[in-house]
């Protein structure tokens, strides 16, 4: 890993367990709310769809999960076997936080990890992997050893999705006033907050170890067009 990488990533880290640290005020406000309000929890119909899949598979990983609304959403569908990892402790707090409150910490394991824990997973452990918004917001060095070892952790026939950011190109974020560091990176603050592949990059940027099977495009809530994207994987079989 570059210095260069290792030093986005530490931001990150600092970054996103700001973001998704929960306050004591935030924690009781959520206690108020409805039991069922855990299918409020993903961003779009379409991810709560997709991780309502999840739960009819065995063992399910949330890499990146932050809040872990997959991971809850995959284990109140029916899957007996969830584990929701995220670097930033903020994130896993949460977590662990609202599985306890939807009432399914028996069946969903949320750790705190640290960036190469994927390594130290026997190979084929999981037959269902989602990752959201995480690959295109880090350093590419990342994203590819992620991918590496996801494709070396899930099974053959494992249902596998990763859900991005919309493309942004250099003109269109010109037009907003902002800019791309070698054509694709978007920093705010000094932190990473993007890099930019268009469709059919990311289907090469898979390539070595996943097929594209289908993919979806959504919105989160506010949203008028539908621009992020969920894509559908399959694991390369071996020669």
């Amino acid at each position: 890993m570059s210095e260069k990488a290792d030093k986005d990533n530490q931001t990150l880290i600092d970054f996103w367990d700001k973001a998704l640290t929960l306050s004591d005020e935030n924690k009781n406000e959520i206690r108020q709310s409805d039991p069922e309000s855990w299918k409020e929890m993903a961003p779009s119909e379409k991810l709560f769809e997709a991780a309502k899949a999840l739960g009819q598979r065995k063992k399910v990983l949330d890499y990146g999960c932050g809040s872990a609304w997959a991971a809850i959403i995959a284990a109140k569908s029916g899957c007996p076997d969830v584990t929701a990892v995220d670097v930033a402790k903020g994130g896993t707090d949460a977590a662990a936080f609202y599985a306890a409150l939807f009432g399914v910490e028996e069946r969903l394991h949320v750790l705190h990890i640290t960036p190469d824990w994927l390594e130290s997973v026997p190979a084929e452990t999981f037959d269902g992997f989602i990752c959201s918004n995480v690959l295109d917001v880090v350093p590419t060095e990342t994203a590819e050893a992620i991918l590496r070892e996801a494709s070396r952790v899930v099974t053959p026939d494992a249902k596998v999705m990763i859900g991005l950011n919309y493309y942004l190109s250099p003109e269109m974020a010109a037009a907003r006033g902002m800019e791309l560091a070698d054509g694709k990176r978007l920093y705010v603050d000094g932190v990473l907050r993007l890099v930019s592949r268009c469709d059919e990059a990311w289907a090469e940027f898979f390539a070595p170890y996943f097929e594209v099977e289908q993919l979806e495009y959504f919105a989160w809530p506010g949203e008028k067009a539908e621009t992020r994207r969920l894509f559908h994987l399959t694991k390369r079989s071996k020669k």
